[in-house]
């Protein structure tokens, strides 16, 4: 397998949430806060996350920008798609932890 393959397979090894983190932080180069918004996590949790995310990559800052730069073409990899498979997520979540609020029409 090449580097690239190996990135890759990393990479969506992630959750959504951190795939989007990273793309939103190092793709598109957005302050940590707006991503932390994005993504729905709080500031002070996001830092070590990335850390974590980037260790287990393999790579550091400057190459995981090269490498996200690489797939900029991918369609599952542009904002949109992200965005709407991190809300996706959130929404599993919170059903899963009986977070829904059921009404009465």
């Amino acid at each position: 397998m090449t580097e690239r393959g190996a990135f890759r397979e990393k990479f969506d090894a992630l959750d959504a949430a951190m795939r989007a983190t990273l793309v939103f932080r190092y793709r598109e180069g957005l302050p940590l806060a707006h991503v932390a918004q994005l993504v729905d996590v709080d500031v002070e949790r996001l830092g070590p996350r990335i850390e974590r995310a980037l260790a287990g990559l393999g790579c550091g800052e400057e190459a995981l920008r090269q490498r996200l730069d690489e797939l900029r073409d991918d369609p599952g990899l542009s904002s949109f798609a992200l965005i709407t498979v991190v809300r996706a997520e959130r929404r599993r979540r919170r059903f899963r932890l009986g977070g829904l609020v059921w009404r009465r029409a």
